[in-house]
């Protein structure tokens, strides 16, 4: 399972008569993209973390756009609330020893809260230089075919570990 941010541009910024559309098709931005692309390769289970609808499958109806953030503190009176995304990760139901996060460090501790601490994730893209780093790396890890963190870190399948908590 890997979590990706959702980002924000969305398809509307470009076609404002879309009307509703899947989470997949909803996020058009480069780093959400190749997000979405490594998550593909890597693993294929992936969610979408939203700040306006919490946790989406790529399959999720988004019915319009929005500009609303996460922030360093997590949620605000603007975001989906810290309940809502507590409530829908025990709906997911799900058990996998590991979780990566392909985001920022601002993702940590409210994944930390949701889940309160019961859940081990890896961040693979902490410790970069910004967006422009992150990019990079992905596009780095999706050409080659290995994952982020490989090589100072323990594989396990197709995923390398290297930033945890629980």
């Amino acid at each position: 399972m890997i979590i990706i941010p959702s980002g924000k541009p969305k398809i509307w910024d470009k076609q404002e008569e879309a009307g509703p559309v899947t989470a997949s098709q909803a996020y058009t931005g480069n780093f959400h993209r190749l997000c979405r692309a490594y998550a593909e390769k890597f693993d294929g289970d992936y969610l979408i973390l939203s700040p306006k609808y919490g946790f989406l499958t790529p399959d999720s109806l988004v019915l319009g756009t929005y500009d609303v953030r996460f922030t360093a503190r997590g949620v605000t009176t603007e975001t989906i609330s810290l309940e809502e995304l507590m409530r829908q990760w025990q709906e997911l139901a799900i058990d996998e020893e590991m979780i990566v996060m392909l985001g920022g460090k601002k993702f940590a501790p409210l994944l930390a809260a949701i889940t309160e601490r019961k859940q081990r994730f890896s961040f693979p893209l902490h410790g970069t230089r910004g967006i422009g780093d992150m990019q990079k790396r992905l596009r780095t890890a999706i050409d080659t075919g290995e994952p982020l963190g490989c090589k100072s870190a323990v594989s396990v399948g197709s995923i390398c570990w290297n930033t945890l908590f629980q």
